[in-house]
């Protein structure tokens, strides 16, 4: 009894002296990255969307806008963040060096795209083409030898080339990019952007690989978006080829019958009472659906746990801190982040206001 006793009194003085033990590493990056439910943990590029606006009443195939426009965000492959430069001049201020602003200059941003079975990628650039360049529509005859013209010569043809095409109004009114990451948007909206250049790509018989197109854009300024991801939020997500059908893990499909957890019953009290502080519930009736399913889901699961099962369940949280963190609800693939549910805002900066803060 003594002998153990002594061993517990040496275990606890070890650990006092040696919280580390023998052998461990630095934690640097665990408290930088992991701290404070992820703050600080680096968004991942995979995680983004795309909206392009199109002005209707620019639009001269208004059937492509109403059928594919926001097809097209959904088909980008990659794309650049926006881009700035600052022209500036160093003064001699007192044998003092300073530097002065003389000018901003945004530089322009290239977005890939897959080039589709449908052909839709190809048809915005089509109808973006047409709007801008009279030759699309011209027939053959206007390129044929008795159209040539020569100076001092008066037009004895009514066709019309290149940009002679009276546009005033552009065909995109904004291109936004949004990153994504904790249930979150950051967004970055593109203020009149025009096509500066498209490459349809290259095609090869010696290799494989998908077609892809891609453009560069120019822009005349940038706003600056912030809010949280539900469905239309930012404008367009998740509302068009989104699976809405909740997983078979979650509360809302079903559940576990676990006390931890994704989809197990405290999960599931989260999620209910989440609801409901939010104002989510009485929204809508689908929103009072989605609570009351979520309830009854989590009001079966509860029946099925038993005291050994929940004996066995925190057992093996408690001897297992790996177990403890696989318990705890996760959001983004984050494991052991459980993160506030939010109501849908939107908070709007523009590049010269100030600084986003969240």
């Amino acid at each position: 009894m003594a002998n153990k006793f002594t061993r517990f009194l040496n275990g606890v003085g070890t650990g006092l002296l040696t919280p580390k033990g023998q052998m461990a590493d630095y934690r640097h990056a665990a408290r930088l990255f992991v701290d404070d439910t992820f703050r600080l943990s680096p968004r991942t590029k995979f995680l983004f969307y795309v909206k392009f606006e199109l002005d209707k009443s620019a639009m001269a195939a208004p059937a492509f806008t109403a059928r594919h426009a926001d097809e097209v965000g959904l088909l980008v492959k990659s794309t650049d963040l926006p881009k700035y430069t600052f022209d500036t001049t160093t003064k001699n201020q007192y044998n003092r060096k300073k530097i002065v602003y003389k000018n901003i200059t945004y530089e322009p941003i290239t977005i890939t795209l897959h080039d589709d079975s449908a052909g839709i990628i190809n048809a915005l650039w089509a109808v973006y083409y047409g709007y801008y360049i009279r030759d699309r529509h011209l027939p053959n005859a206007a390129y044929g030898a008795t159209h040539l013209r020569a100076a001092n010569v008066p037009m004895t043809d009514s066709f019309r080339y290149g940009m002679d095409n009276n546009v005033t109004n552009p065909i995109f009114k904004s291109i936004s990019i949004y990153t994504m990451s904790r249930r979150r948007f950051l967004g970055y909206t593109l203020v009149n952007p025009r096509i500066k250049s498209w490459n349809h790509g290259t095609v090869s018989y010696a290799e494989g690989g998908t077609l892809e197109s891609q453009m560069q854009v120019e822009y005349e300024s940038v706003v600056y978006t912030a809010g949280s991801v539900s469905q239309d939020s930012p404008k367009g997500f998740a509302t068009l080829h989104y699976d809405n059908l909740p997983s078979p893990l979650s509360v809302a499909g079903g559940g576990v019958s676990n006390v931890l957890g994704q989809g197990g019953v405290l999960d599931g009290l989260e999620t209910i009472f989440g609801d409901l502080a939010n104002g989510s519930t009485f929204n809508s009736p689908s929103g009072f659906l989605g609570t009351a399913i979520a309830a009854m889901n989590t009001y079966n699961n509860s029946k099925n746990i038993t005291a050994s099962s929940f004996k066995s369940e925190l057992s093996n949280s408690l001897t297992n801190p790996a177990n403890l963190s696989k318990g705890i609800s996760t959001v983004s693939g984050l494991v052991g982040a459980v993160f506030p549910k939010n109501t849908t805002t939107t908070d709007t900066t523009t590049a010269s206001q100030k600084n986003l803060t969240q």
